[in-house]
């Protein structure tokens, strides 16, 4: 009997256990609960909703780098900058998005805000622009499978 693999789609609140795109070995499956029991990154077996896991062979894009398109002259949590960066998966595939600040952000509602609603597509709200703070910033969103949904192709 072969195993049956299954690749992490999404780690959900299992940070310490999965990393999105890894294979995983399915030990045993609960249909009735709709969960596998797999042995985790942190060599704990447990169980898992299926939900966070698809089939061994489908693609999961998972981010390889990233760099600001942009110069980025304040760095601070105030900075009223809006920067675009560009991302690189594994799978080859190229995305962009705009990043600012919380205070960007108002700073943008205030001034273009004139009637009830206001959409941002392709906006990711981060800290600061530190490289460590838009670098956790992405790799979270790439392991809750959020990133390509908050990106726009450039392919």
């Amino acid at each position: 009997m072969t195993s049956k693999i299954v690749v992490c789609n999404d780690i959900g609140p299992y940070l310490e256990a999965l990393t999105r795109g890894n294979e995983y070995e399915v030990i045993a499956e609960d249909e009735e609960k709709e969960q596998f029991k797999i042995k985790g990154d942190n060599n704990r077996s447990r169980w898992f909703k299926k939900y966070y896991f698809v089939s061994s062979g489908i693609s999961v894009p998972v981010i390889v780098s990233w760099k600001f398109d942009d110069s980025v002259e304040d760095s601070s949590a105030n900075s009223l900058e809006h920067i675009e960066i560009s991302i690189l998966f594994n799978d080859g595939q190229t995305r962009w998005c705009s990043i600012c600040t919380k205070s960007g952000l108002m700073d943008y509602l205030e001034r273009n805000m004139d009637g009830n609603v206001y959409l941002i597509e392709n906006q990711i709200i981060v800290r600061n622009f530190s490289y460590e703070s838009v670098n956790d910033a992405l790799n979270d969103l790439d392991q809750h499978n959020q990133l390509i949904i908050s990106t726009k192709s450039l392919n």
